[in-house]
């Protein structure tokens, strides 16, 4: 996917904090497991040399003692030295410190050892092993490699992690750049048709236009009802009293009366009493919506049929099917049944929001013949 400039910048900010914060990471790792391996090589440097010099002493003591043969092992560097520190043999005849066991200098160690006790004259031992630098730069060369495919890997890691966390920002604002631009769109609607049919209403004082600025004005007010409830619906006071839900009914179809004379509808009712516990304003939003739902999506000379019986809404009309992955998502907010089709996307969304307040049912069911929106009410108990 391209991303825009400010996501690029987004996407760069945490880019940037994140290779940071994994070279840092990274390089302590790193400085440690080197100390650890070359602690651990010298460890086994010094365990090696122990074991050579405690060979070269036992084969001292054997010969002096049994008569054995006195052997120094193959491919080891000794040096063999007498109470005076005057040589008696070996590979080399450095002069090192004799007063620590383990003596360090340039390119090698040296283990300096007295287990032979004088046998053969032998006082010390020393063994050395050289091309330890070479060595510890061979464990810094692994982990600077390693270290470095890590990274990578991480950087991959950290790539994928921005584009994924930006997706659902790039979706947020996408559906807020188009609840913008169709909430813009509603209400230039019938703010354009108002005008329109004022100007002409003073030249030509047609009453059509009088019923035409009434429509607008409803559809206006309608929108301002549902923007005002979805943003300020949680601080608004709620005043839960009985109401009759047949009343609310009637004043929705007169409220949308012009607009169904406009697309040539006929409304059908069957209305049976039914009272309830709620706030009048949220169950008037409620049904408010699901009618409109019904006008704005039904074929032009249709009929639209509302059914209350047992306290069950049923708004039925005929319109195009709606698909089944539509009917999954059309509560959600922004969701519209049709995209070609007006709306903003947030009506069912409030429907739902209020029947999950009031642990209302609702459904949708929708076909090739008709689609029908169920509201199952809690009946109140006399």
């Amino acid at each position: 996917m391209s991303l825009s400039r400010s996501e690029q910048k987004a996407l760069f900010r945490f880019f940037l904090t994140y290779i940071i914060a994994v070279g840092i990471v990274i390089t302590s790792f790193a400085y440690l497991q080197y100390n650890i391996k070359k602690e651990s090589l010298k460890d086994k440097i010094v365990a090696k040399l122990q074991k050579e010099a405690f060979d070269i002493a036992s084969s001292a003591i054997d010969a002096q003692m049994q008569g054995k043969r006195f052997a120094t092992p193959k491919g080891v560097d000794f040096l063999l030295l007498d109470k005076n520190k005057k040589f008696i043999k070996g590979t080399f005849k450095e002069k090192i410190p004799l007063d620590h066991p383990l003596y360090h200098s340039n390119d090698c160690i040296y283990y300096i050892d007295k287990s032979a006790k004088g046998h053969l004259g032998i006082e010390y031992i020393v063994v050395k092993e050289c091309g330890i630098h070479a060595k510890y730069q061979k464990i810094l060369k692994n982990i600077i490699l390693l270290s470095l495919l890590y990274f990578l890997f991480l950087l991959g890691i950290g790539w994928y992690l921005g584009r994924l966390f930006l997706q659902p920002m790039r979706e947020s604002l996408e559906t807020l750049d188009r609840f913008i631009k169709d909430s813009t769109h509603e209400l230039n609607t019938p703010v354009t048709t108002l005008l329109l049919a004022t100007q002409k209403l003073k030249k030509t004082n047609n009453p059509k236009y009088l019923d035409i600025i009434i429509m607008s004005a409803r559809l206006l007010s309608s929108i301002h009802q549902d923007l005002t409830y979805a943003t300020l619906a949680k601080r608004r006071d709620n005043h839960i009293q009985p109401i009759d839900i047949v009343p609310i009914i009637n004043d929705i179809l007169r409220f949308f009366d012009v607009l169904i004379d406009q697309k040539g509808l006929t409304v059908s009712k069957e209305l049976h009493a039914c009272t309830i516990q709620a706030d009048p304003d949220e169950i008037k939003l409620l049904v408010k919506n699901l009618i409109d739902n019904a006008i704005k999506y039904a074929f032009k000379n249709s009929t639209i049929k509302i059914v209350l019986h047992k306290c069950r809404l049923s708004i039925i009309n005929r319109s195009k099917p709606i698909p089944n992955e539509k009917l999954k998502t059309i509560f959600e907010r922004y969701q519209r049944a049709e995209s070609d089709q007006g709306g903003y996307g947030i009506g069912l969304h409030i429907v739902q929001r209020i029947c999950k307040k009031y642990k209302f049912l609702i459904g949708v069911e929708s076909n090739e013949k008709k689609t029908t929106f169920t509201v199952t009410f809690n009946q109140s108990k006399k």
